[in-house]
């Protein structure tokens, strides 16, 4: 996601660059990885011959940023192994984690994933709702295409509500193969 950020108490932008996992259930969208691009700072609006050098500069940063996040997380083996590295301890921090194992077939460490999510006590609504999908997608696990197709229902009722345009298949082209420091094979 790239977002130009106002300020609420001045006339300009920030910038900020990150991934969104879509493959769980909440209100609008998040920043899950990345937020604010380092060196970007605040650019304040005078005018717009000012402020238009400096927007399309930020602009540029933003695409920078945007191709980085796409080497970091270029398979689903990377994204998997960035999560699963250090979960932080949140529940959907957890979720991500599981779900990424799952897709990169590592069934087992997914299981373990989704088996810490439904520990959590489920005392919120959304917590109940996280704890749902978690089973869901669990029992779906011993099948790794229906497991897929789950996750792509998911993903695709998320990109509806986002007012995001349909994919064929949004996870194509995440090789499960391609490691960090690999590059994805020629198609």
């Amino acid at each position: 996601m790239i977002e130009f950020q106002p300020s609420g108490f001045s006339k300009g932008s920030y910038l900020n660059v990150g991934a969104s996992w879509l493959w769980y259930e909440r209100p609008g969208l998040a920043f899950n990885v990345g937020y604010r691009v380092a060196g970007a700072g605040f650019i304040s609006f005078e005018n717009s011959e000012q402020f238009r050098p400096l927007i399309e500069r930020m602009a540029a940063q933003a695409a920078e940023a945007v191709l980085a996040l796409r080497a970091k997380f270029a398979s689903i083996a990377m994204i998997s192994g960035f999560l699963n590295a250090e979960p932080n301890g949140t529940l959907n921090h957890m979720f991500s984690a599981a779900v990424a194992a799952g897709l990169n077939h590592e069934f087992e460490l997914s299981r373990k994933r989704f088996h810490e999510i439904l520990s959590y006590p489920a005392d919120q609504d959304w917590r109940v709702k996280r704890h749902a999908e978690a089973a869901a997608l669990l029992a779906l696990l011993n099948d790794p295409a229906q497991f897929r197709a789950g996750v792509r229902r998911i993903i695709d009722a998320r990109r509806a509500q986002a007012g995001f345009p349909p994919i064929a298949d949004c996870l194509e082209g995440l090789d499960s193969t391609v490691r960090e420091g690999e590059s994805r094979p020629a198609s």
